[in-house]
């Protein structure tokens, strides 16, 4: 290793370092805006407060209190907090859960005293009210998104795009941490020594495979001697060992070429009379194709020969040259054509009698008449390739070098200025932004150091492209406003420039950075409230939008815990075959594309009477296909409607050796529902699924058991209904009727008396009455993974609008995607300076 490299690692780790602590000086919050939010909070309070106890905590109290106080938590909640708006802190994930509860009808529960549906909706806005409009009422602030590096998928994504070349080098670096969900959450995005020196070694891996020196691929110089040519046919040795062939013998050499390639042939050699016309000489390929016809010179008997040389295109390995002398030339022969096919059927006889002839030594004949032998054939020459190959050459090479140093008597010149020419467009793609002639200077600047100490020009631009890779301005997203940004009083909400949003943009629905046409877009101040609907259609038609399934909709329906699921192969489900885990993946990520891409509503997720099915999938749902590969596939006439009988989701919310009614309905209370139910009271076992399904009464029967302590009541009365809706799919996704000796039993009521009987039935009651709450969660989640934090609570407020204006056109996902584009979290972010101390 060279020490300009060496020094270049040691330059990377200090940029690494450096970039660290930048993080840990940026968005960290000042007391004086944190004063300034206390002041104005407690403004928008005053009105708050005299709604709730007009109408408010009158409701709870009657409704609520008896179960929910200082004495008696059911569920940890104490409602008593509220009655003075105390405690009532609106990022308390316990009180949101209380509101999306009563929303939902699971509380109050039907063994007490019941509001009324416009009770129910009072007490709900009054809740909302006093959770949320303190904060839902002023400006909302867009929330502080902490600098993160590239997550795995978002660094191969990043250099696939950059370069043409699908080389995954995150694949080899630790895995990600996961915050709220996702695993692009900058507070848990963490950089550890290790993680540093795996971003090292990625760049000059993927720096040493897009750029390939030409002078380091392979090349062959082949010179075969008199006595390794093989012969068949009256042959004579003359002197200075030349082989003399009768007109009905012939001479070929065998060759094995490194690479396919334009190799030049050099045939070296003479007629032996002198005054007779030229002798041609025919050459054939293996297939006995003429590649060459040429004519040799009178060799003068003094050793000297004449040289006749072709060029041919070879493909990578063995390849046989036969030489035929001919004194006329045939009429019509034409190169390119098959004439003579005793080179393509020589038999082992004629192949093997011509090696063990070459195994003697040659000895001179000085008694050669030349009209018996009229040819002589000195030596066979092959070199090459004699032009780069292209296709030895990564794609990329193309893409990157726009502009080649001049190379001259071993020197490199102009090296800077065609290094730079190269350089600047592939920083604007990797920084995501504009770069400056001075950035560009410097890495030029390495490509010269590297030809001054006698490298390539090539190697120059290998390291130049490793130091581009290791740059803060890559690996990690940064949101800074301008130099001559100002904040508006104590509002220090900055907005994204507009390179700062492209990469917003692209990092959300292509999990990538952004191409020419969206860096373009923002160079000329495009990506505006009248252009945004129409970039972002675009992007979403791209096909690298697929990533929002494979990134965003895996991590939120939990389909990547399905790799780490073990079913029971051994005992209960000998003929499941483990790789259909992936095509279950897979069914449920082309049906969230197809809402994508066709702008369904979010219901239909639940609904559709369609899935995506491959061969394996379909026999092992018990149904028939065509063809093998993933089609659309109608669901009428079966027991499946939408995502709730995925195979996928199935599996997942499963044991290894049976069902799971409550992990399946909290799966729907979490994933489309909105409302994950709180963690179990600490002295209150968990239900042994398992072991009270072997006893003799059903699993129904014994979870109504469990259900009678109050602690577990109010959460399983709901998650188990909706958990027994699909019981009629056992626990690797098969339909089924009997559980063992029992006949399955799908029934259920949900609050408000919503009766189902199947699960069919269960994603049609879910489709129609709770549109409104999953719209709600698919808008949170995307939101979340779109600006890489947490939620807040202003941040909730987004979420009521969102879905609020969507409502209209039936909560379509292109719709909620824009509405998420537009709002402010996404285009604004919460600017906090370092402090002059850091």
């Amino acid at each position: 290793m060279s020490s300009l490299v060496i020094d270049h690692l040691i330059a990377a780790r200090r940029r690494l370092l450096a970039a660290i602590l930048l993080m840990l000086c940026i968005h960290t919050p000042t007391t004086q805006s944190v004063v300034a939010d206390e002041v104005s909070q407690a403004t928008a309070a005053k009105e708050a407060t005299s709604d709730w106890k007009k109408t408010g905590w009158p409701m709870v109290k009657r409704f609520c209190i008896d179960c929910h106080n200082a004495d008696y938590q059911e569920a940890e909640i104490d409602l008593s907090l509220l009655e003075n708006l105390d405690g009532t802190d609106s990022s308390s994930a316990s009180m949101q859960r209380v509101l999306e509860m009563v929303r939902f009808g699971a509380m109050p529960p039907d063994d007490s005293d019941l509001p009324t549906d416009s009770e129910r909706k009072e007490m709900v806005r009054s809740i909302d009210r006093a959770l949320f409009s303190v904060v839902c009422d002023m400006r909302p602030r867009p929330g502080k998104v902490t600098a993160r590096r590239l997550n795995r998928a978002e660094y191969n994504n990043s250099i696939r795009d950059l370069f043409g070349m699908d080389l995954r080098p995150a694949d080899k670096f630790p895995s990600d941490e996961v915050g709220a969900g996702f695993d692009n959450n900058g507070d848990v995005l963490s950089l550890s020594p290790l993680q540093i020196e795996k971003y090292i070694a990625a760049a000059e891996s993927v720096a040493e495979k897009v750029i390939i020196d030409p002078a380091t691929l392979p090349q062959m110089e082949l010179s075969i001697a008199p006595d390794q040519i093989l012969v068949h046919g009256d042959t004579r040795t003359g002197s200075f060992n030349g082989r003399f062939l009768a007109p009905d013998a012939f001479a070929w050499v065998d060759v094995t070429v490194p690479v396919k390639g334009e190799y030049e042939v050099r045939v070296r050699g003479g007629k032996t009379s002198k005054g007779k016309p030229k002798t041609n000489v025919a050459v054939y390929d293996e297939r006995g194709t003429l590649v060459e016809l040429d004519d040799l010179e009178y060799y003068g008997g003094s050793g000297r020969a004449d040289t006749f040389r072709f060029h041919v295109n070879l493909s990578k390995g063995k390849h046989r040259f036969a030489m035929e002398p001919l004194e006329e030339k045939p009429e019509g022969l034409k190169i390119g054509k098959t004439y003579s096919k005793r080179f393509d059927t020589m038999d082992k006889k004629v192949v093997r009698d011509a090696h063990e002839r070459r195994k003697k030594p040659l000895k001179p004949d000085r008694d050669i008449e030349p009209s018996d032998f009229p040819f002589m054939l000195r030596s066979v020459e092959v070199e090459g390739p004699i032009k780069t190959p292209t296709h030895l050459l990564p794609p990329s090479q193309s893409k990157i070098i726009r502009r080649t140093a001049s190379y001259s008597r071993g020197k490199w010149s102009k090296v800077e200025e065609a290094a730079k020419e190269s350089l600047k467009p592939l920083m604007q793609r990797a920084f995501r932004s504009d770069v400056s002639d001075e950035e560009v200077a410097r890495y030029a600047k390495l490509v010269q150091m590297m030809c001054d100490r006698d490298k390539s020009y090539y190697r120059g631009m290998q390291v130049a492209v490793s130091a581009i890779l290791t740059s803060p301005r890559f690996l990690f997203r940064v949101e800074t406003p301008p130099e001559d940004w100002k904040a508006d009083g104590d509002d220090n909400s900055a907005p994204l420039t507009q390179h700062q949003l492209a990469t917003r943009l692209s990092y959300f629905l292509w999990s990538s950075t952004p191409d020419d046409w969206l860096l373009a877009e923002a160079g000329k101040n495009r990506l505006n409230e009248k252009n945004m609907d129409a970039v972002v259609r675009r992007m979403l038609a791209d096909p690298k939008s697929e990533t929002l399934s494979s990134q965003f909709a895996a991590q939120w329906l939990g389909l990547r815990n399905l790799a780490e699921h073990e079913a029971d192969t051994k005992m209960t489900f000998k003929d499941f075959d483990p790789k259909l885990i992936g095509a279950m993946s897979r069914e449920t990520e082309m049906l969230f594309m197809h809402m994508v891409r066709e702008n369904k509503p979010v219901a239909e997720m639940l609904t559709a009477d369609y899935t995506f099915l491959n061969g394996d999938l379909a026999r092992h749902y018990g149904m028939k296909l065509d063809a093998e590969e993933f089609q659309k596939v109608s669901l009428k006439g079966t027991p499946r409607r939408g995502i709730l009988a995925h195979g996928s989701m199935l599996t997942l919310t499963s044991n290894p050796t049976r069902t799971s009614p409550v992990k399946r309905g909290k799966w729907i209370l979490e994933n489309v529902l909105g409302t994950p139910p709180p963690d179990p009271p600490a002295n209150v076992p968990e239900l042994d699924e398992a072991k009270v399904a072997s006893q003799n009464a059903s699993l129904r029967e014994q979870m109504e058991l469990h259900r009678e302590s109050p602690s577990c009541s109010s959460c399983h009365r709901v998650m188990d209904q909706l958990g027994f809706g699909l019981e009629e799919f056992d626990a690797i996704g098969r339909y089924r009727k009997m559980d063992g000796k029992l006949k399955v039993d799908a029934s259920g009521v949900l609050p408000g008396g919503r009766k189902f009987a199947g699960a069919a039935q269960l994603s049609d009651v879910l489709g129609k009455t709770e549109r409104e709450a999953f719209a709600k969660t698919v808008t949170e989640r995307l939101l979340t993974f779109a600006i890489g934090r947490e939620l807040s609570p202003s941040d909730r407020c987004v979420v009521d609008e969102i879905v609020l204006g969507t409502r209209p056109n039936d909560f379509r996902y292109v719709d909620i995607i824009l509405a998420v584009v537009r709002s402010r979290p996404f285009q604004f972010y919460d600017w906090q300076p370092p402090s002059p101390s850091s």
